[in-house]
Parts: C-alpha cells; structure tokens; sequence
C-alpha cells in the first residue's frame, strides 16, 4: 500500500519506503541497540523467508511501509509502517527513529504525522505493541495520547528473546 503523499513537519517528512532504503534501515532494524525491542532479528538470524518479506515491502498490499527523511534531504533517521484491518477502522503502527537521533522528539513529530494521516483517512482506533522496558517508547506514547489496554507478550524472529509487552491503544474520534 502506498500513501497519496508525503506527510510533513517542521523536520521531517514520512514518504513510502522504496528498495533503496533496505540497507540503511536494516543496518538500524537489526542493530543490537537500535533494534533491542523490536520483532525483527539481528543480522545472524535473517533467514531466506525474512529476506523474501523483505523484498516484499514495497507496495505491500497489507500495510504501508514508511521511511523517515529529515525535511530538505534524503538522510533517513527512521522508519514506520501502519498497518489497517479490513474495514480500515483501526491500524495497528510500528515506528523506529535511528539511535543517533534518540531524545530530539522525532518519534513524536512521527507520531503525530501518522495519528493525522490515520484520522485523515477514516481510522477510529489506533494500536502499537511495545516492550515492557522500553521505557522511552512507552513514554513516548504516553505523552502523545495513547493508553495502555493490555498486557502481551512478543519474540524476536527466529530468536529465543521474548518481552512482555503492552498493546496501546488511541481513541482516534476524541479530538482532545
């Protein structure tokens, strides 16, 4: 799925992943730091169907893979992929700002570019799935209107490494 068009802040601006951003963003997705508290394997455990999912996210006709340029340049600092159910009510996100762009409030500027884009196009509920000890994207979403719904718990791909995690939730109709 592909966005109609860019979405802009004062910093950054959120266009459609293309194939030439693969090796920057799995350099940060795989990272041992950057990528602690993600889904995605570090590098020793990418696998043949990994790869393959990976060849696929361009386009992909189940969710919009997103990559995060600081304005007026092509450095990416990031990545997000917002992902609809059927009926295109509630949408389930995922985000990564690049460790050496930590604590400058992209994550939020990129929060607040999705949860728009998402209300913009007819979302009611968002949700995000996040890591018990990851502590600055449970803030993060804190801080921007989300609420704790659940408890759950997640693995990394193909790795014996689980977190309990929780699923947050944004009431997309309250304007407040």
């Amino acid at each position: 799925m592909l966005i109609e068009k860019s979405l802009t802040s004062s910093r950054i601006t959120v266009r459609n992943y293309k194939k030439s951003d693969l090796s920057y963003l799995t350099a940060m997705w795989f990272d041992e730091e950057n990528g602690k508290y993600m889904s995605d394997p570090t590098v020793e455990y990418v696998d043949s169907d990994f790869q393959k999912a990976l060849s696929c996210l361009e386009n992909n006709p189940d969710g919009y893979y997103l990559t995060v340029v600081l304005n007026g340049s092509d450095k990416i600092i990031g990545s997000a992929c917002i992902f609809p159910d059927k009926k295109k009510e509630i949408f389930d996100i995922g985000y990564c700002i690049h460790k050496n762009y930590w604590g400058k409030r992209f994550g939020s500027e990129l929060l607040a570019l999705i949860v728009t884009w998402i209300r913009n196009n007819g979302g009611i509920e968002i949700t995000a799935e996040v890591a018990q000890d990851n502590i600055a994207s449970n803030r993060l979403l804190t801080n921007n209107g989300f609420k704790i719904k659940k408890k759950s718990q997640f693995k990394k791909y193909k790795m014996n490494i689980s977190f309990n995690s929780y699923i947050y939730t944004f009431d997309c109709t309250n304007q407040t």
